[in-house]
């Protein structure tokens, strides 16, 4: 479909009078150039503004198309490719080097504050050298990340926990070869977004499951190759880094770890979580208030998700998302099914989504 004849499309759908067309006419464009275009699940010939159209058609009523409309330009959180790669190249200097930082100034028992004294320090350099950088996904970036700072060599940098013997056996041999002595003691676990916590860390009836579960799980009680990359006899230190993630999934991973760590205290680690782009619950609380809103996405839902992945999160009200996380977020290069799936409805579905959502986990 041809951007002019989408606009006309819009117009006629919306029923704009001349002074509504142009006040929105221009802020699309602008949207569409600047972001919303740039969609990487958009099938081939469509972008944002054929994708509106389509979407705001399959609602019924006029008010119906205007709640719609007016959610998209008021709440919608859109992640490009640029905010994703800024909130990368920062990871360092706002969560990691401070906690580098932190360690050396306890080892050499000297005020923190004292920062340029400390990353010349030789203490700093050994500390940062024994820190192990994995990537949970592929959405980590790792390979960005370690290009975000020189001294991050790339022989302390995992794309997945799962390696090889003659892998370790190399970053072994690199570590004594940079004058360090000891194996490595600290790992920062990183991955773009999580909005619930429940593919990271979590209890189904007895078993534990999750990437950073199975991650702790191959170094303290399956002891596989990944474990002789670390310290015998010194408490590891995780750090978990997300470039996204919600206040409720921080908090979620918290209980759910600590609660692993009291029951299997012969995993002897400590952990932190932090996120540099935190998402509060006063969105979905936002959400949530608009009566006209929720009523719309109640009556244009599509039950044919909710299968057995979907409702491993609460789904008393599976309009709301997976886990009920209630977000109006899109990411540039797919949609969390955490976000409203009024947003996300694949091509397949009854209705449509304004940003069609890929899914890797799939009933047979």
């Amino acid at each position: 479909m041809r951007s002019g004849l989408a606009e006309k499309l819009l117009v006629k759908t919306m029923d704009w009078p001349p002074d509504v067309i142009s006040r929105q006419r221009p802020l699309l464009q602008a949207l569409a150039n600047f972001k919303y275009d740039e969609y990487q699940q958009f099938s081939p010939g469509i972008r944002f503004i054929e994708s509106l159209v389509k979407w705001l058609t399959q609602f019924e009523e006029l008010e119906e198309r205007k709640t719609a409309y007016n959610f998209i330009i008021n709440h919608l959180v859109f992640i490009s490719n640029d905010q994703m790669a800024h909130l990368v190249n920062i990871t360092y200097a706002d969560k990691i080097n401070p906690i580098v930082i932190d360690k050396t100034s306890r080892a050499i028992k000297i005020n923190p504050f004292w920062v340029r004294k400390i990353v010349k320090s030789a203490h700093y350099r050994v500390i940062l050298r024994r820190s192990l950088f994995i990537g949970l996904s592929d959405g980590s970036r790792i390979d960005q990340l370690r290009r975000s700072f020189s001294r991050i060599s790339n022989e302390q940098v995992l794309a997945t926990y799962t390696i090889s013997d003659d892998k370790v056996n190399d970053m072994l041999e690199e570590l004594k070869k940079s004058g360090v002595k000891s194996k490595f003691n600290t790992v920062f676990l990183i991955d773009d977004f999580t909005a619930s916590g429940t593919s990271y860390f979590r209890k189904s009836g007895e078993n534990w499951g999750g990437k950073i579960y199975k991650f702790i799980n191959s170094v303290f009680i399956l002891k596989s190759e990944i474990s002789n990359l670390m310290q015998e006899g010194e408490i590891l230190d995780i750090h978990i880094i997300f470039y996204i993630a919600t206040v409720d999934a921080m908090d979620k991973l918290a209980i759910n770890i600590k609660e692993f760590q009291a029951e299997n205290p012969e995993c002897n680690f400590q952990f932190s979580i932090e996120a540099i782009q935190v998402i509060g619950s006063e969105i979905k609380t936002q959400i949530l208030e608009d009566t006209l809103f929720v009523d719309l996405i109640r009556k244009y839902y599509d039950d044919d998700i909710n299968d057995s992945h979907y409702k491993m999160g609460k789904h008393d009200e599976p309009y709301l998302g997976f886990n009920e996380c209630c977000l109006p977020l899109v990411l540039n290069h797919n949609t969390p099914n955490n976000s409203l799936p009024i947003l996300w409805f694949p091509d397949d579905k009854k209705y449509k989504g304004l940003f069609p959502r890929v899914t890797r986990h799939k009933d047979e």
